[in-house]
């Protein structure tokens, strides 16, 4: 018998690969579906006494939503996410439930929370203490969003080799100019807005006046409004306080060199514990379990045991607008197509009556925005009132997107305002010609041909980007002054790109109120004439592929192989989302460099 050609054996050895891999999957799903069916039936128990262990994972955001599994597989941030919603609703059922004795905070894996995050849950753990129930918070360590959250707690307790440091707020950016001067690239920039300064990093290589001038008020707003809770919270004195933020390495030098003594002597932690003598503190109060740890039952596990929340016969609708504005059906992003979906769904749904449209977006494409805004204006015309409910930051196109609505939300911290309207066009003719690739051509009339990048925009295409802008920049005031029922000089005036904090904005009349979503979902329900109302909010699931895969995945523990620091992140981010069809964007970009 002859033996096998070198092809033979290749094409039988990738038979059996082939079979091994789809076999192994086949059990790996198998496996995923039973552990999902046991998981199903296994709710775990509240033990009597027990401590509410809080521990948020990665990012707080609005919304925890769900990815495309295989994009998520191999995604650039790979950062996991916690609902403050979930948080939220954990916290004040457990205020009223008798098994429920204290609440622990575990922030060691908390990456980031914005300060609009940290008030609403501090707001429920002053439920819960008001309930008679008392919140301490452990770490290891403490940067500025853990401790925004930590502070709220009645006893702040970190490891004696751990630190706390309150750097505050800032907002540095990259310029490109003299990069792309040397490139020969041409950036040509459309703008209205003396303080629209999402382009300067293209025709600047420094921040102008104009945008130090306002970035200035918005960062020394949010440190004012951080700094003055952490004094009310921890009753601080003032100067020691200034003085262990602003001159840390001092107030670490008083004490030898140990961080973590620095910190108990400013009053900014109550004592310094190891992770062993942490538990055992609270194990004092609730006692310890079978497995030598203290009686607790984490947040998650404690959800399972609540049930579903009342969200399928609600009676006012919540969607959540999260992400930069764009074209399109991200689901991981403020896509039009898909929130102009699920805004009708809730326009058509006979048992909503009013609709609340939750905000945390920098903006993006004025496009996009303008559908967005458009399908909210049908709701009202249904006779549904809308309410926009501002989070961290309603910005730019995140402002324009609730500009209509019947009232809007704040919190005293959120980033909104940057009324304002850029476009960008680059072409690379000259950079071109300096490698010997030149472009040349005939076209039926000047606009043939005249979109190419590969040549320099003619007077006529320039022109007609700039009235572009200037037109959206009109339409934009317009829209402002009609839903907030001011003149549009008024508008103008504190317009022009300008960023505003949510109390600011509230005494300049861009904003009706300051709350939260519950607030706004109240307000909403009054609007309605409702009296008994329940809550259905209104995304996009994945399918049962999805989830399977997802399960899968979760399963498995895998994780994105790649970590991209977070300036490169977002500056990616911003480029994949920079689809609107006229390239005209209402986008705040001090917004995104305050964000996580």
């Amino acid at each position: 018998m002859s033996k096998p050609s070198l092809l033979g054996r290749l094409g039988a050895f990738l038979t059996r690969a082939r079979n091994f891999v789809m076999n192994t999957v086949f059990i790996l799903l198998l496996l995923v579906v039973l552990f999902a069916i046991v998981d199903a039936f296994d709710t775990p128990g509240v033990p009597d006494g027990s401590a509410l262990v809080v521990n948020p994972e990665g990012i707080v955001v609005e919304e925890s939503v769900p990815r495309d599994p295989f994009q998520d597989l191999w995604a650039a941030d790979g950062v996991p996410e916690t609902d403050i919603h979930e948080l939220v609703r954990a916290i004040e059922s457990a205020a009223d439930d008798s098994r429920i004795r204290m609440i622990v905070l575990d922030l060691d894996d908390l990456a980031h929370a914005s300060a609009a995050h940290a008030e609403v849950i501090g707001a429920a753990l002053a439920r819960f203490r008001e309930a008679g129930k008392a919140s301490v918070a452990v770490g290891e360590m403490y940067l500025q969003p853990q401790y925004a959250i930590a502070s709220h707690a009645d006893a702040v307790y970190m490891h004696p080799d751990g630190f706390l440091i309150l750097p505050g707020y800032a907002t540095f950016r990259t310029y490109f100019k003299s990069m792309l001067d040397n490139l020969k690239l041409n950036m040509h920039v459309f703008r209205v807005g003396e303080y629209k300064s999402a382009v300067e990093p293209f025709i600047r290589d420094d921040m102008s006046e104009a945008a130090r001038e306002a970035n200035r008020v918005l960062v020394d707003g949010l440190w004012a409004s951080y700094r003055q809770r952490i004094l009310t919270g921890r009753e601080l004195d003032e100067e020691s306080f200034d003085r262990y933020t602003v001159s840390f390495e001092e107030a670490v030098a008083q004490t030898g060199g140990d961080a973590g003594r620095a910190a108990l002597e400013a009053g900014l932690v109550d004592e310094l514990m190891t992770a062993d003598q942490m538990r055992s503190h609270i194990a004092d109060t609730v006692g310890w379990d079978d497995d030598n740890d203290f009686n607790g039952i984490g947040y998650r596990a404690y959800l399972k045991t609540l049930g579903p929340p009342r969200s399928e016969t609600g009676n006012v609708g919540v969607v959540f607008a999260r992400g930069t504005i764009q074209m399109g059906d991200d689901r991981s992003q403020a896509a039009a197509d898909n929130l102009v979906r699920l805004i009708r769904k809730a326009r058509e749904d006979e048992g909503v009556k009013a609709l609340v449209l939750r905000v945390d977006s920098p903006g993006g494409s004025a496009f996009a925005s303008e559908l967005i805004r458009q399908e909210l204006e049908l709701v009202q015309l249904a006779g549904k009132p809308v309410v926009a409910s501002m989070g961290s930051v309603a910005a730019s196109g995140g402002y324009w997107i609730s500009s209509t609505s019947d009232r809007i939300l704040a919190h005293p911290t959120t980033i909104t305002g940057s009324i304002g309207i850029f476009g960008l066009f680059f072409d690379m003719e000259e950079s071109l010609s300096s490698i010997g690739i030149h472009t040349d051509g005939v076209g039926s009339s000047p606009w043939a041909g005249a979109m190419n990048p590969a040549r320099k925009p003619g007077e006529h295409l320039q022109r007609f980007l700039q009235l572009n802008v200037e037109h959206g920049y009109r339409q934009f005031i317009n829209l402002v002054a009609r839903g907030r029922d001011m003149d549009p000089d008024a508008v103008e005036e504190i317009a022009q790109g300008r960023v505003w904090i949510g109390s600011q904005a509230h005494e300049l009349g861009l904003v009706d109120g300051l709350g939260s979503l519950a607030d706004a979902v109240a307000a909403a329900a009054e609007l309605a004439n409702l009296d008994d109302y329940g809550i259905k909010r209104f995304t996009t699931p994945l399918s049962p592929r999805d989830v399977l895969i997802q399960q899968l995945m979760d399963s498995a523990k895998l994780a994105p192989p790649v970590r991209i620091p977070g300036s490169m992140r977002k500056a990616w981010a911003l480029a994949e989302s920079l689809n609107d069809p006229k390239d005209t964007y209402a986008i705040c970009e001090p917004c995104i460099s305050l964000m996580p």
